[in-house]
Formats: C-alpha cells, sequence, structure tokens
C-alpha cells in the first residue's frame, strides 16, 4: 500500500495474536506439561502487539484444556499461514455493541468464552459477507431470523503469515479484488475460491441441502470447485448425520481427480471417495473385464476408423428405452423366483409355497431379488427350527400309541413280539430320518430358487431370441447393436455403456454392497452421462442428494449424453432445483468472445458464457510454416517472462497429440503428453480435448495438422472446450484458420502473426 491505512497496526497485531494463539494450540498437542509450560512463557514473551493483555494471556492459558483430533491438528497447522481472509463488523439488533468476525477456512474458538477467534466461511453469520450488502442484513441460524447492520467488509491478502495489504469491500473494490484474483496464474486460482465466491455462487453452495440440485455451468464458471464448497458446506452442516467417507465425487478422469486434489484437503472432503463412473461400477460389481471406453469411441471417430452409426448404439443402451428392455428382462427373472412346491419335512408341511410366494413378491417387495431369497431361507429354518419339535413329539406319540395298543391290544405272543420289536425300530430309524432330513431340508428346498450371475445374466440377454423379443419397438438397429455388444462380450470386452445396466441389474438382482454406498453424490461434467448412467446411481444409492454440474455446450460425447436438464428433473429427480451458472471467471472477453461464436453454429440455442469484464490480448493464429517451432520457442519464452507458468497444447485426437509430441521434442521443447490415467499435471503439457475438460492453463496453443475441425456438433463442442481452456492466451497453429472454424466475419476476433 502507497499509503498505510489506519487500522493497520490493529490488523497486524489481531494477526500476530491469531497464529501465536494456533502455535499455541499445536504445541499443547505435541507436548507435555512441562515443556508446554516453557513454551507458553516463551510464546508470551515474544508478542510484541501493543495490547499482549491479560485477557490474551488468559486466553492462550485455555488452550491448554482444547483437545483435537489429528484431523484437526493437521488443519490447524496447515491454515497457520493464512488463518482468515476476511472481516465483517456486525451489530445485531438488541446488542449493545458492534462485533468485529474474522473469516476464515475454519473455524477458531476462545475456550473459555467460546467467543469465535475465526469465523467458518460454511456458517450462518459468514453468510452476510458473501451475499449481503453494507447497510442492514439479516441471516438465519437454527431456525432464528437475526437481523443486524454491517458497518465493514474487509478482505485479506496474507502470505507466508505475514499481513501484505488488505481492502474494505464496496461493489467497487470487490470488482477490483475478483480481478486481482482472475489474473493469477493457474496454480494459484483453485485454492484461493472461497475468498472470492460470488453472490451466484454462493446461493448453489447454500441451495437446500435436503433436495438434488442441477446446475449448468458455463466454461470457466467454477462449477466444479462449487460444486466441492458444497460437499464442504454439506458436512459442516449436516456433521452429526453424514460423515465425509459417505460422499462421493465422480469426475471424467484420474487426471482431473489429481488436480482438483490440492483443494479438496483445505476444504475437509478429502476424505470424500473421489472416482471415475468407470472405476466405480467396476469396483462395485466386482466386474473386472476390460472396458472399451467412451473416450476410446470418440477418438476412433474422429480418427475415421469408427462407423458414425456406431455412435448410435452408445446412444441405445443410455437410452431410457434400454432401461425399458432392462425392465422387461428384470420381470421375465423376477417371475422365475416363483415356486409351485410347499416346503416339507417327511411329508409334513412347514410353509405352503403360496406364503413363500408372498413373502417374495408382497413383503419382501423393496429387498433385490438375491436378499429375498437369504430372507426366505432365514425364514423356512426358523420355522423348520419351531415345527420340527412338533413333528419329532407328534411322530413320536403316533408309534407311542401304536405300541401300546400293540402291547395291550394283541393276544397272539408272537405276533405282538413281531410287532413291537417293528414298532420299536420304525420309531427309533423314523425320528432319525427327520433328524437327519431337519439338516438338508432347507438348502435343497432353495435350489430351486435361480442362481444369478449379473454379468452372464446381462449377457445372455443379447441371445437373439431373448433381445429380439423384448424390444419390438426400438428405432434403433437392435439386430447390428446386439451382434456387435455379442462380439466385444465373446472377447471378454465391454464397452462403457454396458457399465450402467450392469448396475442397474445389480440393484435388483443381489444389492449394492454396504461398503460402495454413498448417501451424497457429486457428479462433474455430468452433461457427459447417458441417463441410464444417472439412472442407474439414482437406483443404487437410494437417495436424492445429488449434485450434478456440467455444460450442455460442452457435451463432445453428445451422442450419448444428456441432452438437456429437464429431463433429469422429469425422469430421475423431480425435486431437483435448476441452478446456472453463466458468468465465466476463466479467461478474457476477447478469447470468450471467440468462442461463443461457435456455439452459433450450433442448430439449437446452447448457453452461453458471459465473461466478467477481463481484457487480455486477442486470440492468434500462427501459421504452421517451416519455422512455427521456433516460433513457438520464441513465444513461450516471451510469456514465461512475462509470468505464464502453465502451458498446454490441445489437440483434437490422440493421434495428433503424439503426432505434435514428436515434433516439439524434436526441436528441443520439453512437453508431456497426458494420458487418461495419469495422476499428475505438469506445466508443459499435450493433451486431446476431450482429456482437457475441466483443466485451465494460463497459456493454450491449438494444434492442428491432419485432422481440422469440421462443421458437425462434435467438432464444434471439442473446439469450444480447447478454447475455453485458456485463462490468459489463446493461440491456433494450423494450415489455415479454416482448421479452427474461423471464417472472415470473425477477422476480428483474432490475428494473425
Amino acid at each position: 500500500m502507497t499509503e498505510r491505512h489506519p487500522d493497520f497496526e490493529q490488523e497486524l497485531d489481531r494477526l500476530s495474536f491469531t497464529k501465536a494463539y494456533m502455535d499455541h494450540l499445536i504445541t499443547s498437542q505435541e507436548s507435555d506439561q512441562e515443556d508446554l509450560k516453557n513454551r507458553q512463557e516463551d510464546t508470551l514473551e515474544n508478542l510484541t502487539f501493543k495490547d499482549s493483555s491479560l485477557r490474551y494471556q488468559e486466553m492462550l492459558s485455555h488452550a491448554n484444556f482444547m483437545k483435537m483430533s489429528n484431523d484437526q491438528l493437521e488443519s490447524l497447522k496447515h491454515l497457520r499461514n493464512k488463518p482468515y481472509f476476511a472481516r465483517i463488523d456486525f451489530h445485531q439488533k438488541e446488542k449493545p455493541e458492534r462485533e468485529t468476525f474474522y473469516i476464515g477456512k475454519t473455524s477458531l474458538f476462545d475456550r473459555e468464552t467460546q467467543l469465535p477467534i475465526i469465523l467458518d466461511w460454511r456458517s450462518p453469520l459468514a453468510n452476510v459477507y458473501y451475499e449481503g450488502r453494507l447497510g442492514e442484513v439479516s441471516y438465519e441460524a437454527l431456525g432464528e431470523r437475526y437481523e443486524g447492520e454491517v458497518s465493514l467488509k474487509r478482505q485479506y491478502q496474507i502470505e507466508e503469515g505475514e499481513l501484505c495489504d488488505y481492502r474494505d469491500i464496496d461493489l467497487t473494490t470487490k470488482d477490483e479484488l475478483l480481478q486481482d484474483s482472475l489474473a493469477q496464474n493457474s496454480e494459484n486460482r483453485i485454492t484461493e475460491i472461497v475468498s472470492t465466491i460470488q453472490e451466484e455462487q454462493n446461493q448453489i453452495i447454500r441451495a437446500d441441502l435436503r433436495k438434488p440440485i442441477i446446475v449448468q455451468g458455463a466454461a470457466g464458471s467454477g462449477k466444479t470447485t462449487i460444486a466441492l464448497h458444497r460437499i464442504s458446506y454439506f458436512l459442516y452442516t449436516m456433521k452429526d448425520i453424514f460423515h465425509p467417507e459417505e460422499m462421493l465425487i465422480l469426475a471424467p478422469n484420474r487426471l482431473f481427480i489429481h488436480y482438483i486434489s490440492e483443494v479438496l484437503p483445505e476444504l475437509g472432503v478429502d476424505k470424500a471417495r473421489q472416482t471415475t463412473y468407470m472405476d466405480f461400477v467396476q469396483t462395485a460389481t466386482g466386474i473386472d473385464l476390460p472396458v472399451i471406453s467412451q473416450h476410446e469411441v470418440l477418438m476412433k471417430s474422429v480418427e475415421g476408423s469408427m462407423p458414425a452409426s456406431q455412435l448410435s448404439y452408445a446412444g441405445f443402451k443410455g437410452s431410457k428405452s434400454f432401461k425399458r428392455i432392462l425392465d422387461r428382462y428384470l420381470q421375465r427373472l423376477k417371475k422365475s423366483y416363483k415356486v409351485d412346491e410347499d416346503f416339507t419335512l417327511c411329508g409334513f408341511r412347514i410353509k405352503s409355497a403360496k406364503g413363500i410366494n408372498r413373502l417374495f413378491f408382497e413383503e419382501y417387495s423393496y429387498f433385490p431379488y438375491e436378499v429375498r431369497v437369504q430372507k426366505i431361507k432365514a425364514v423356512l429354518q426358523s420355522e423348520l427350527r419351531r415345527k420340527k419339535k412338533q413333528i419329532l413329539t407328534k411322530m413320536a406319540t403316533k408309534y407311542d400309541e401304536a405300541l401300546d395298543q400293540a402291547l395291550y391290544g394283541m393276544k397272539d405272543a408272537n405276533k405282538r413280539k413281531i410287532r413291537v420289536s417293528f414298532l420299536i425300530t420304525r420309531k427309533e430309524e423314523r425320528l432319525k430320518e427327520i433328524k437327519q432330513a431337519a439338516r438338508t431340508a432347507v438348502s435343497k428346498y432353495m435350489k430351486q430358487f435361480p442362481k444369478v450371475n449379473v454379468l452372464s445374466f446381462y449377457q445372455k440377454l443379447f441371445d437373439e431370441t431373448a433381445f429380439m423379443s423384448l424390444c419390438p419397438e426400438a428405432s434403433y438397429d437392435v439386430q447390428m447393436i446386439r451382434k456387435e455388444t455379442k462380439k466385444a462380450h465373446e472377447n471378454k470386452k465391454l464397452y462403457a455403456e454396458d457399465l450402467a445396466p450392469l448396475l442397474y441389474l445389480q440393484t435388483f438382482i443381489t444389492g449394492m454392497d454396504p461398503d460402495y454406498r454413498a448417501k451424497k453424490v457429486v457428479i462433474d461434467e455430468a452433461q457427459d452421462y447417458s441417463f441410464m448412467e444417472i439412472y442407474s446411481l439414482r437406483k443404487a444409492f437410494q437417495t436424492d442428494l445429488f449434485t450434478i454440474v456440467g455444460d450442455l455446450a460442452q457435451g463432445i460425447y453428445h451422442y450419448r449424453g444428456i441432452g438437456n436438464w429437464e429431463m433429469l428433473q422429469q425422469e430421475i429427480f423431480p425435486t431437483a432445483q435448476y441452478l446456472t451458472l453463466q458468468k465465466t471467471y476463466r479467461t478474457t472477453i476477447e478469447i470468450m468472445n471467440l468462442a461463443n461464436g461457435l456455439l452459433d453454429r450450433m442448430p439449437e440455442e446452447l448457453p452461453k458464457a458471459e465473461p466478467v469484464v477481463r481484457h487480455g490480448e486477442l486470440p492468434v493464429f500462427i501459421e504452421r510454416s517451416v519455422n512455427w517451432k521456433r516460433r513457438l520457442r520464441e513465444q513461450i519464452d516471451e510469456l514465461q517472462n512475462s509470468g505464464m507458468k502453465s502451458f498446454a497444447v490441445v489437440t483434437k485426437s490422440k493421434q495428433e497429440a503424439n503426432l505434435v509430441a514428436e515434433q516439439l521434442k524434436a526441436a528441443g521443447l520439453h512437453f508431456e503428453t497426458m494420458k487418461e490415467d495419469q495422476n499428475e499435471l505438469g506445466n508443459q503439457v499435450i493433451l486431446p480435448a476431450y482429456l482437457a475438460k475441466g483443466l485451465e492453463f494460463d497459456v493454450v496453443f491449438l494444434y492442428c495438422e491432419h485432422q481440422p475441425y469440421e462443421e458437425n456438433e462434435r467438432d464444434i463442442k471439442m473446439l469450444y472446450v480447447a478454447m475455453t481452456r485458456a485463462l490468459h492466451r489463446l493461440y491456433m497453429i494450423g494450415q489455415k484458420p479454416e482448421d479452427f472454424l474461423l471464417s472472415k466475419t470473425e477477422n476480428n476476433l483474432y490475428c494473425k502473426v
């Protein structure tokens, strides 16, 4: 600051105290009492701020009584270098004095008074900072409404525990703070979103936690990190009911999971399970056959090695029509569980077939089929134990009565002797027979129930007679779909589109293993999911607590994905709240204008991103001439000198990615080619557009050599994805501007060099 704010010394004192208090808490957990006492004395001696009063000493002293979990301790250590990022001064009505609250990523309380030293950003009062204006405000907490006045909103820049700057916020400075944040490099942005959450983002984070939400979020709108912040807010608000391990985050690929890993610990959601849909289903079903992924199918389509008709096959398996086929198939299976014979023991009826069928089809109808069978087995075992004694008693009584009759009713001694001997022997044999039969009666009876292996059951669906009889009204070439699927299964492979039906069938047949159940689910890049994929998750988990975020404009798997969000609301989540994030905070106006121009080429109207007011350089087209690699090296050097740190070369296909990788390597430029299962993301990478989804880089170079973008939905959306990865600068390297669908009418949106 050119001129120090009059409160600067006071703010320094506050930061010094907060760090000292945090240090003391950390020390108290790690030291014995004697060592603690010595360290406490040192701490108090080293407090240099003016108001080192007895009150502060008391607060430090009371910190001794705090007991923290290891997670809390690690969080405290991590946040010590930036304890808080904002402050509000709030005067609640009917209270005599104004109160000051410092807002950070977690809460910290004075252990004696329980007053907050740091207020958690997720708390109801902190919501005033994000949504309230200076002046009259209100907020709700624990069902109560509180009113008051906010006289100050202040944001801090604290680096490595040192106060660098702060600003008092009104509408103007709020925009300035956002601009400063957006100007940062990609490596700093993702972990600092909590300090610059905008009002429309805050509404999504704090939307009704008891209902599902569907968010249409433009490229760069922060939808992914806002979804993660919603989980954090959910866990904070529902901490007595839900645990992080019960949360599931479904990401588009493993590379993206690594990319977001930085922000998860700070939000307290690092223990939430993070995986891809494909990995999750294979784990949950125990089916580990190789899967032909949607990415592989897309690339084969782009590279021309797969007929376009095969894309429609994937669409069919993800459709409502295919769900109806599966439902009919399940109905056939369910009928096979009907029994015709009573459960008997040596001629004695234990349970009627009618009663057993009533258990399966009525009383246990809300359980998966195999669970119903196990429950019926338990009932039969219980009934058998109870009735076996009655049967044995009845049998013994029958023979005893016959013995009495023989002993006292037969006059012929020889005949009597033979009869009595026979009855005694027969009684023993019959009782033994009943006891022995009882040991295996239940297991023998249960054999009439079908033994179903989910994978085998699904594969049998594609036998010709079964399949064709189940889909008479299908508009697809079902015979060809059947043959292609059968061929893959015979080769011990699955298509990605087979996974949702397998999960769906498992839900009805065996049920979901408790170890894999989730109570709260976040789906990112949801526009690439099929109807069946999302429906299967909803059925498997039996919860409505879904946060679904995506962008229809980035639906590069349009042949299999969701065409509109209304379908989800109507068919899967009727109580869902639909919200939008159309402001993009990632890229500049110049880059976004060029990208938005692509969407005008689409037959249907797609939601366009609205860039915040941040200007930059026009996108640049570089002709791929003989010396393009030298020019690229010079450009990278210049950009690095100006502060740019992350660079990506984005191609249309894997083929082009491998091709440009070889050329750059030969030219001495060190770029790493990214793969789907990679866990690290370097600062200079090459990757196809589909793998770049969700990622962002300071500088993006689009590269085209043999595969120009064409005027179709797939290519337009892939190019849109590629363009919107850039934070600050965008370059296009190709033979001619038309390779990137740039027409003469767009000359004002880019420049050539």
